[in-house]
């Protein structure tokens, strides 16, 4: 916001005037609007407060931008400089205070789903890109782990799901006993109860929806049989972690009114609220640090025509409220 301010003659020479005790007074960030976008790839940033979003401004297939939430307002920051690509897995990195990105589909192929396997780091206002050899996995997500010090990744190979490590010395992977069948687009969360890695959902190859949760206990993965119903889980989903409670957030059938269900005891127990949540299709979530962000996708409340959506919404822990 620019201040403008007008001043009689006389008094403007006086302000002018430099004083002994005056201090540089800190310029006022822009904050933009939302730009609005479909499916944005969003992570809490490593200081745990604020997000940081990547996504493509609009169709365009080159121009894969990054973007920050302060908590209350948006700031663009240098857009990415890899091949583009969309979807790609996102993790904060409290080691390296930077945010990792893996992945993702390659925006210019004209199949919309040809995998690519770069590994990047958006740290100090650039993005850098981490050389040596890696994971080739399609549909990836990744999440931190502070227990295993790390960027922890999984993603499909051509006959399961395979788990990774990123610390400071390079990618290393993981050997676990059993893993989650192959799968694309699942969503990781840590319980902030244990600790441990939640994966919920996803996608066979090529497009079956999948329900089933899986958790990671520090060396093997659990298949969780409490949470595989799926006559009321939702068929795909954002896991997202707050303070205290681990929360799925999905799109209620025909309404796309976007639903809670909170991690309890071992399964997704779903949450009533006081307050309806947005109707969104294809929204962003991620916590800030105060509270779970959504934004973006399309407005699917009656008679909007399901246009993007440049609002954004939070929810509490207890109840939702429209930002702006």
């Amino acid at each position: 916001m620019i201040a403008r301010a007008t001043a009689l003659g006389l008094v403007i020479p006086a302000l002018l005037m430099p004083s002994c005790n005056s201090k540089p007074t800190a310029a006022t960030p822009v904050c933009h609007s939302w730009l609005p976008a479909i499916g944005s790839t969003a992570v809490t940033l490593p200081s745990g407060s604020g997000i940081l979003v990547f996504d493509r401004l609009d169709d365009a297939t080159t121009s894969d931008a990054t973007w920050m939430w302060s908590g209350s307002c948006w700031s663009e920051e240098p857009a990415f400089v890899g091949h583009p690509v969309f979807g790609p897995a996102l993790a904060s990195d409290p080691s390296t205070s930077s945010v990792v990105a893996y992945g993702g589909w390659d925006a210019t192929a004209s199949d919309a789903y040809v995998a690519r396997y770069e590994t990047w780091q958006f740290r100090g206002g650039r993005w850098t890109q981490v050389l040596g050899s890696g994971p080739r996995l399609a549909g990836p997500t990744a999440i931190d782990d502070p227990r295993l010090g790390g960027v922890f990744l999984i993603g499909a190979d051509a006959d399961t799901e395979e788990t990774w490590l990123l610390s400071k010395s390079g990618w290393r992977q993981l050997h676990p006993e059993h893993s989650p069948s192959s799968r694309l687009g699942a969503s990781l969360g840590i319980d902030p109860a244990t600790g441990d890695p939640i994966a919920f959902g996803g996608f066979r190859i090529p497009k079956d929806s999948m329900t089933n949760t899986w958790r990671w206990t520090g060396s093997d993965w659990l298949l969780e049989r409490a949470a595989t119903n799926e006559l009321y889980l939702p068929v795909s989903g954002i896991v997202v972690a707050d303070r205290h409670s681990l929360w799925l957030l999905a799109n209620a059938p025909y309404s796309n009114q976007v639903e809670l269900w909170r991690w309890s005891a071992g399964t997704w127990a779903p949450v009533t609220t006081s307050t309806p949540g947005p109707r969104l299709l294809g929204f962003g979530a991620a916590f800030d640090g105060r509270e779970i962000l959504v934004f973006g996708g399309l407005d699917e409340t009656p008679g909007t025509g399901g246009k993007l959506s440049t609002a954004e919404w939070a929810w509490n822990g207890k109840s939702w409220h429209r930002l702006h």
